[in-house]
């Protein structure tokens, strides 16, 4: 599997080509692609969420935290006042840092349940139902940035899968087709729930706008 710089790089790569491409077909403002750049790139390492005590587990909750805490104040300035905003901001940062992160570390396996294909559509459907509800974005820009979300989950899948391939050798380490498993049966309670978990979010799920 690849590690954590590969894929923070290539996640970083890939997120800023897809938003300067955003960018210039004029489907987003800056600002929009501000809060994208760093989705993708959060996306890229979401899937080692289930990394229990390591670095990468510890980087990826701090990165959502602030997120968490820049995306509060994006959709909330000037609705409320600034230290009510602040004070959002900062709970819903600490919040994902230590409870959600403790949350994982007790329920999670590494390279279990999270690192499959289903979670990479449940993680743009969760950030779609984020924006919309949560988050009070635009419809087109909520899709966008789910779309942001499952594509940036997905190269992290994908690089995994080629760091598994010897191509020279024309060998397979152990761990390949790990990454992009769609079913499990030694976790079919929990593939049957992410699945369940997918149905609804499609059904709660609005449709994109036409353009």
């Amino acid at each position: 599997m690849a590690n954590f710089n590969t894929h923070i790089t290539v996640a970083g790569i890939a997120s800023l080509a897809a938003t300067g491409i955003c960018l210039q077909a004029d489907v987003i403002t800056q600002s929009q692609a501000l809060l994208l750049l760093p989705l993708g790139m959060i996306a890229g390492i979401l899937p080692d969420i289930d990394s229990d005590h390591s670095v990468p587990a510890r980087l990826v909750f701090t990165i959502l935290s602030f997120a968490v805490a820049i995306a509060l104040v994006f959709s909330y300035q000037g609705t409320i006042s600034l230290f009510t905003l602040l004070l959002l901001a900062a709970a819903g940062g600490l919040f994902m840092r230590y409870i959600i992160l403790y949350v994982f570390t007790r329920i999670t396996v590494h390279r279990g349940l999270f690192h499959s294909l289903p979670a990479a559509l449940l993680s743009g459907l969760l950030m779609m139902l984020s924006g919309i509800h949560f988050l009070h974005w635009s419809l087109h820009f909520t899709w966008l940035a789910a779309a942001f979300v499952s594509g940036g989950y997905l190269l992290h899948l994908l690089l995994d899968e080629a760091y598994s391939v010897d191509f020279m050798g024309g060998d397979f380490k152990s761990s390949f087709g790990s990454a992009l498993t769609l079913f499990s049966t030694s976790a079919w309670i929990s593939y049957l729930l992410l699945y369940l978990a997918i149905g609804l979010g499609f059904a709660f799920a609005p449709l994109p706008a036409v353009i």
